[in-house]
Formats: C-alpha cells, structure tokens, sequence
C-alpha cells in the first residue's frame, strides 16, 4: 500500500510541476497555427488548450512514440466521413458526440444533421489530416508527442529523437 501511495504522490506531483522545455516547446506547436492556418488544437483538446472536435488524443499518449507519428502523420483517418445530402454538396465530417463537424472550414463548423438528412456517409478519400502537410521535423515531432505525455500523465522524461521515425 506504501508504494501505491508513494507512486500516487509523485504522479500528483509531476501534473502540479511545470512543464519540462520539451512538453512546452511541443505545447507551442500544438497551438501554432500553420501556413493554411491549421493547429493541431484547431481539432483536438489537451488540458485547456484546443477545440474537442477531433479524437481524444490522451489515448495515444501511453503509445510508443513511432505510433504517434503514424497517427499524427496520417494523410486518412477512420474518424472522417464523406457526407452526402440531397440538398447540398458531400463534405469531410467528424462525429464528436452527437454533433458532427464539416471538415471543409477552418476551423471546424458544427452542421446541424440528422440521420434523415444524410444521404450517405463513406469513407473519405479527399480529406488530409493537416500535419500530414505541416513538414514537422524529427524534433518538434518529439516536442508534440512530450506534450501530450505531459497533458496525459504527467511525464516529463521526454521523448528522444531518436525514437521518431
């Protein structure tokens, strides 16, 4: 029970210290708008930062850091939809709850769709998650993911490069 107790403490503790320079560095980033004026928090939240549009991203903070990077680096993803209706042109569209988010705005609109109102919904072939086109290099690749292991659990070993793909 005494190691438990101990383990919870210095977790509690890592979540009350500030970030180390490589959690912050990767913070900027997550909020750093890119040239088509894109930000990784556009669509995703951690702590307070963001918009809880896109996937929770805490899940892949436990994930060995080359994962990370296939996730983030994916040109598709599972989560977006190519939505058709009758009464306007298909659009990329996420489900975050109830709601769903035309992909095609920057940042994200919320369209108000019922199950009638879809014509269909398939897997979408044009939409490109936009860090795939972001150009990160190796290094703030390893800042982003220490940030979300920082937002997720408090860690703040870091990520080395030489982890990054």
């Amino acid at each position: 029970m005494r190691y438990l107790t101990l383990a919870l403490i210095s977790s509690l503790a890592a979540f009350a210290a500030d970030p180390p320079e490589q959690a912050k560095r990767g913070k900027e980033l997550f909020a750093l708008k890119s040239a088509s004026g894109s930000a990784c928090s556009t669509c995703h939240q951690l702590d307070d930062l963001g918009s809880a549009v896109g996937p929770d991203l805490k899940t892949m903070g436990r994930l060995h850091p080359r994962a990370v990077v296939m996730g983030i680096l994916a040109t598709r993803t599972q989560y977006v939809k190519e939505i058709s209706q009758e009464t306007r042109k298909s659009f990329p569209a996420i489900k975050s709850g109830e709601d769903y988010f035309d992909l095609s705005k920057n940042p994200p609109v919320k369209v108000a769709l019922s199950p009638s109102d879809i014509k269909s919904a398939k897997d979408n072939g044009n939409w490109k998650h936009p860090p795939e086109s972001r150009g990160l290099k190796r290094e703030q690749l390893a800042d982003l993911i220490a940030y979300i292991r920082f937002a997720t659990f408090g860690d703040t070993k870091g990520v080395p490069v030489s982890d990054i793909p």
